[in-house]
């Protein structure tokens, strides 16, 4: 029985939650870091042999794709445009788009996420939403915990710059606090608050269920797209986003659709990346030269990662899997891309506007053939963000 944008329903894999490091698993329920070694957990879920069938609302259309569970929580997310942009914007004169995740019910990539927790947070008879956020994920959550009937409480670092962002929390009814210093000082905050009534919905690996609902894009992709891409760029902080939509495909590939698993590609700000950092370490390679500064314009991934860094290591063996590379973009280079957009009428925040940035990295040109297009994942538009110089 339907009740609002909340009715009954819900993902039907059966899955287990899996240690990230140890052997420690458990099947059919959920957790935040493993009991054995504390290390981050993750969802491991039956395959996919079949093709899904597409039914529903948002997310939802695609549940045999999703972790089992009762609830469907909805505002329409997902099934978000494709756009082609020039040709010449490829590296190699291939074809290249984006999927504009910034036309989400909320204008970013978050929203998919936000309908699996809250309805997660339904099924467990928790009082609400908590999460540490530097404003696009606040947002959702805000809004995903008002259409579930839920509470919803926000911690925001002090140096996030997510004003606008922040005030659509608020008139969505969430409880907004700001927290002294970076994102990882909130992300601790949240942990520590997290517990039988508040769902952690912090959108790094801490919820192993909200990557899960990446799944969809790669099949969302092919559909759209009527191919496999050669290669998708993802913006990361964390990078549950690549992970999830590299799950994805490998999907694809299971049950027929897909004949392999595109490049993912993790794109960071040069002034804070440290997936970058442990992507350099597992392939050998040394390190960047040390940023002048850890302040930058895609404030929606910057995510130092202290205090959780084995969460890095996790996107870098999504990235490893499929043979991809994460690099790290100048806040010069976002300008100048988020200048290039403006002009061809697509409108995101800087951190949107670094996958386009990165298309032009040799790190990057040297993965692609042209052969098969370039997917750009737009994950947040630039109506919440603050100005940006065309450059």
């Amino acid at each position: 029985m339907a009740r609002g944008r909340v009715s009954e329903g819900g993902g039907q894999r059966a899955f287990d939650v899996v240690c990230a490091s140890c052997e420690w698993r458990e099947a059919g329920q959920t957790a935040y870091e493993c009991p054995r070694c504390g290390a981050p957990v993750l969802l491991e879920m039956a395959a996919v042999t079949t093709p899904p069938s597409v039914a529903g609302q948002g997310i939802w259309a695609w549940r045999d794709l999703l972790p089992a569970g009762g609830t469907e929580v909805t505002l329409g997310e997902g099934r978000t445009a494709v756009l082609e942009l020039p040709a010449q914007w490829h590296p190699r004169g291939g074809r290249i788009v984006a999927k504009l995740e910034s036309l989400n019910p909320t204008l970013s990539f978050k929203d998919r996420a936000m309908a699996l927790g809250a309805a997660h947070a339904v099924d467990r008879g928790m009082r609400g939403l908590l999460l540490a956020s530097t404003g696009n994920a606040a947002v959702s959550a805000a809004a995903y915990a008002a259409a579930a009937g839920l509470e919803c409480r926000v911690l925001v670092g002090s140096r996030s710059n997510a004003d606008r962002k922040l005030d659509a929390c608020r008139m969505l009814g969430a409880d907004v606090e700001e927290v002294p210093g970076d994102y990882s000082a909130a992300y601790a905050l949240a942990c520590e608050r997290e517990g039988s009534s508040w769902l952690n919905v912090s959108t790094t690996y801490r919820n192993p269920v909200l990557a899960e609902a990446y799944r969809v894009l790669a099949f969302e992709l092919v559909d759209q797209l009527g191919e496999v891409p050669e290669a998708v760029v993802v913006p990361v902080g964390a990078g549950p986003l690549l992970r999830g939509i590299e799950r994805g495909f490998v999907d694809l590939r299971t049950c027929g659709l897909g004949d392999r698993v595109p490049r993912m590609v993790g794109v960071q700000a040069a002034a804070v990346a440290p997936v970058r950092a442990a992507w350099l370490r597992r392939c050998g390679r040394n390190a960047d030269p040390a940023a002048a500064t850890n302040s930058t314009i895609a404030t929606a991934i910057a995510d130092p990662l202290r205090g959780y860094a084995d969460h890095a290591d996790i996107t870098v063996d999504a990235v490893l899997r499929s043979a991809g590379a994460v690099v790290s973009v100048t806040d010069a280079a976002i300008t100048e891309a988020s200048g290039r957009l403006l002009r061809a009428g697509v409108w995101v925040e800087p951190s949107a506007a670094a996958a386009l940035a990165a298309v032009g990295d040799p790190e990057v040109v040297g993965l692609l053939s042209g052969e098969s297009c370039v997917v750009l994942v737009m994950t947040g538009h630039g109506a919440k963000a603050g100005r940006v110089s065309e450059g």
